[in-house]
């Protein structure tokens, strides 16, 4: 499961839900406002829980507060995405190249990760899915065992998690996703370390070209996230 801080109450918790929902599934834009009225009222809770709320968002990178300005959701530019996306593809190929191959529990409870990402696609819950595809590849990082590491693999994949929703539509084809995250779990039970570096990676060297290209001096367009 991603690794996210631990609300005070349950009204906290609710608000929370809420938010992350919202942006993973591209309600909320990056750059987005977020006003806490308007949270209160569509939670049911009273402002204080939204404020702590926003402020535990703020806290792991999905959220971005200006002092009398308010909460935003996290928006970076072309610059700010290649760096973002370079220390991703330095920190995941590290996982990849030092992790310990899963045992036959581990690679059941990954396949059951891939079964949760098409059952929340095919019935239309986009933020679900992508929860479930985050705990699939944090999953896979933390056989490396490396903590300092894996924790700032963790972080950078909350700050990046909006950016997944702009660029990736988890509801357009359900069975080729899975098709794909199959191929995955076969390299780890294969053991095969190129093959799995290769799938795995792929959908961040890919924006990260994609980011290089826009901050060059004869590159065109903007960076999305995966």
């Amino acid at each position: 499961m991603a690794t996210f801080a631990r609300p005070a109450s349950r009204t906290t918790a609710k608000v929370l839900d809420a938010v992350r929902g919202a942006i993973l599934n591209g309600e909320l834009s990056p750059g987005e406002q977020l006003r806490q009225q308007i949270w209160a009222e569509r939670c049911g809770v009273s402002r204080p829980p939204v404020r702590e709320a926003l402020e535990i968002l703020s806290n792991e990178g999905l959220l971005t507060h200006g002092l009398n300005q308010g909460y935003f959701v996290a928006k970076f530019g072309n610059d700010e995405v290649e760096q973002l996306y370079t220390m991703r593809d330095l920190l995941e190929t590290e996982a990849i190249r030092t992790l310990e191959w899963p045992g036959p529990e581990v690679l059941a409870e990954l396949s059951a990760h891939i079964d949760r990402i098409e059952s929340d696609a095919l019935v239309g819950r986009p933020d679900l899915a992508r929860v479930a595809m985050a705990d699939f590849y944090l999953s896979i990082y933390r056989l490396c065992h490396r903590t300092l590491i894996i924790a700032e693999i963790e972080r950078l994949w909350a700050r990046t998690a909006s950016y997944r929703a702009l660029n990736y539509d988890v509801l357009a084809a359900p069975g080729e996703s899975k098709a794909q995250f199959r191929l995955i779990l076969d390299a780890l039970a294969a053991k095969d370390r190129k093959r799995l570096a290769e799938l795995i990676q792929r959908p961040v060297v890919t924006i990260l070209s994609r980011a290089r290209a826009a901050i060059s001096p004869t590159g065109a367009g903007s960076a999305a996230g995966q």
